[in-house]
């Protein structure tokens, strides 16, 4: 009987530490939407003479796609309330974006050769992982069925 309510306890403490997590990832992509889209008003209406227009666009699909990743990691809290399950294919999908953001970002004229073949061989190795999965869950379904 002590055992069962420890148990109940600490996933209720878990349960509360995740909800606490998820306000603050909340707040924080709240945060960075309005500082993207200040960013980008500010740019555009402000400063837009003295920027070269590459840079900039390269630099604002980096903070959205920072901001995806927070709302990638808030729905992946989400879902593990709802169903205490880590769902992997949502987190590999997190790290595509992750892997993407940083091709956009990377500086091409200064970067070694041997970082981009770490970046391409991280993202093959993502794509395969959630190519299985998703082919493993597929067939899992198919024999329920």
């Amino acid at each position: 009987m002590i055992e069962k309510k420890n148990i109940f306890t600490f996933e209720r403490f878990k349960q509360m530490i995740i909800l606490v997590l998820m306000w603050m990832l909340g707040i924080v992509v709240f945060i960075s939407t309005i500082f993207v889209a200040w960013t980008l008003v500010n740019t555009l209406v402000f400063d837009f003479n003295g920027l070269d227009f590459q840079r900039l666009i390269i630099d604002l699909f980096g903070l959205f796609f920072l901001v995806l990743v927070g709302v990638e990691l808030l729905e992946t809290l989400k879902m593990y309330t709802k169903e205490h399950v880590v769902h992997v294919e949502v987190v590999l999908l997190v790290a595509l974006i992750v892997a993407a953001r940083k091709i956009i970002l990377i500086d091409y004229a200064t970067t070694p050769a041997e970082i981009f073949f770490g970046i391409a061989a991280i993202i093959v190795s993502i794509g395969i992982s959630y190519f299985l999965i998703k082919k493993s869950l597929s067939n899992h379904s198919d024999i329920l069925d």
